[in-house]
C-alpha cells in the first residue's frame, strides 16, 4: 500500500514521516492551513530523500507552478484543479497525480497520470469508501482509526492523509503518522 502524508510544513515531519516509511510526502503550495511557501521549504526540501516530494496545487498558472518547483527536487505534482491541456507542459517534467472528488473518466488527461479520489475536496472530512475499477488514491478524512477500513472497503491502490495526522494544521503527530502507515499496510 502506498502511503502519503500530505501538508508537510516542517524539516522535522518530513524526516519523521520518511523514517516512518511514507512513501510520499505532500507540499501544499497553494491557499491552505497547510500552506507552505517556496523560500519557507526551500533551505531543507533537497535534503529530503528517499521519498516520492509531491507539489500540490489547485488553479494556479503552468508557469507559476513551474516557477515554485524549480530546483526543489519534487517527483510530482498533484492538481485539484480541471485538467487542461496546459498541463501536459508539467507532466513532460514531473508524475501527475489528478484530484478528483469523484472518478470520472471524460476529465482524465490524454497523458499519463494518477488518479486522486477525495470526494471531501480537501476539507478533511470523511468521503465514501468505495471500491473502484481503476487504480487511485484514496483521501478524505482518513486518519489511524479508520484507515484500515477504508482500505478494505475501497481497495485503492494508496491512501493519503493530512489533517488526520495532525496536532494542528501543519504539525505533524508522530503517533498518528505512525499508526496511520502501519493500520493502512496491515
Amino acid at each position: 500500500m502506498w502511503v502519503k502524508i500530505c501538508g508537510i510544513a516542517r524539516r522535522e515531519d518530513a524526516l519523521m514521516a520518511v523514517a516512518m516509511g511514507a512513501d510520499a510526502l505532500g507540499f501544499v503550495f497553494t491557499a491552505s492551513p497547510r500552506g507552505v511557501m517556496r523560500d519557507e521549504v526551500s533551505p531543507w526540501i533537497r535534503d529530503i530523500t528517499n521519498v516520492e516530494k509531491v507539489a500540490v496545487f489547485t488553479t494556479e498558472p503552468v508557469h507559476e507552478i513551474l516557477e515554485t518547483c524549480a530546483g526543489l527536487g519534487i517527483d510530482t505534482i498533484q492538481l485539484h484543479a480541471a485538467p487542461s491541456r496546459e498541463h501536459e507542459k508539467l507532466q513532460r517534467r514531473y508524475g501527475i497525480i489528478y484530484a478528483m472528488e469523484e472518478y470520472e473518466k471524460e476529465l482524465l488527461p490524454e497523458f499519463p497520470c494518477r488518479i486522486l479520489i477525495d470526494s471531501s475536496r480537501g476539507t478533511g472530512r470523511q468521503g465514501r469508501w468505495k471500491g473502484r475499477d481503476i487504480p487511485y488514491i484514496l483521501a478524505g478524512g482518513l486518519n489511524p482509526d479508520n484507515v484500515r477500513r477504508a482500505v478494505r472497503a475501497a481497495r485503492p491502490a494508496g491512501v493519503d492523509s493530512s489533517s488526520g495526522v495532525e496536532l494542528a494544521p501543519g504539525v505533524k503527530d508522530p503517533i498518528k503518522v505512525e499508526n496511520f502507515i502501519r493500520e493502512a499496510r496491515t
